[in-house]
């Protein structure tokens, strides 16, 4: 009986060698050891300061990284120095470039000099980069998991455009007049014959006008009865009826209209839904 049970013990081990300790081990991968991120200033720079977003000018040489040789710099990998050119301009900070980049970069001033160590996370990753086909200079490939290390020269800063400040549209008429008239004043009502221009505000200009909808310059004038208009009769927006009476004949004046005195909810001939209008009209008679 017991050498059964040994027997049986024997042909369950061999069907599950990992079970009873045998078998072969999965194969590892060597995990390449990385040096901490390290950037050191060389040359303090005095021009413009470079920040996410701006456009940059550089000169730099790569290195794979080898502890062993001076400042860690191992074969070269790259150069903008060895073409006698800084490298195309790109935007910093904002991914175009590898992470290390936009990490050492930013906070340069124009003239500073740095040398940036980059573990691979903050380089090529786990991407492998040949060197290039025509190689005059002899750089070497940078392998996949490559620590690489940088010296960087900034050479010039050209900063990114502020974002335009926008002016909420006003919830409320807003009437200006840029030039008083002398002839007779136009109360509600009246028919008016008027040269206009209209405008789509917009909030990031001076002075508001945005895209040219409508304008009678260089037509005929228009003739409009000075009331609201509805789906039976011929007349202007509200913004107009309350807009113009008190103009005198020959004075200018710009309305800015907001949507529940305009067209409210409905689209008409290029004008969205909800718009805010600008008017500027001019008073060239009364009937």
């Amino acid at each position: 009986m017991k050498s059964m049970f040994q027997f049986i013990a024997a042909v369950v081990c061999a069907a599950a060698l990992t079970a009873c300790g045998g078998g072969s081990k999965a194969p590892t991968t060597e995990v390449k050891p990385q040096p901490a991120f390290l950037v050191t200033e060389t040359q303090a720079g005095t021009g413009t300061q470079a920040a996410a977003g701006d456009l940059v000018v550089i000169n730099f040489v790569g290195y794979l990284y080898d502890s062993s040789k001076p400042g860690s710099k191992g074969d070269k990998v790259e150069s903008s120095v060895d073409t006698g050119k800084p490298a195309a301009p790109f935007v910093v900070g904002v991914g175009t470039v590898i992470t290390g980049w936009d990490q050492t970069i930013v906070g340069m001033k124009v003239g500073a000099k740095r040398t940036a160590i980059l573990p691979s996370n903050l380089a090529y990753g786990t991407n492998a980069r040949p060197a290039p086909t025509t190689n005059p200079f002899g750089y070497k490939d940078i392998p996949a998991d490559s620590a690489l290390v940088y010296d960087i020269e900034l050479v010039n800063v050209i900063k990114a455009s502020p974002p335009p400040v926008s002016v909420p549209p006003p919830t409320t008429l807003q009437i200006t007049d840029t030039l008083i008239g002398t002839g007779a004043t136009v109360a509600a009502g009246q028919t008016i014959t008027v040269n206009y221009t209209l405008y789509l505000y917009d909030g990031t200009r001076a002075d508001v006008h945005g895209t040219k909808v409508q304008t009678t310059i260089g037509d005929v004038p228009a003739v409009l009865p000075l009331v609201e208009a509805t789906a039976t009769a011929d007349g202007v927006i509200a913004g107009w009826v309350q807009g113009i009476p008190g103009m005198k004949v020959g004075g200018k004046r710009t309305l800015i209209v907001p949507p529940d005195l305009g067209y409210k909810a409905v689209v008409k001939n290029g004008i969205p839904a909800n718009s805010t209008l600008v008017f500027d009209i001019e008073l060239l008679g009364i009937k």
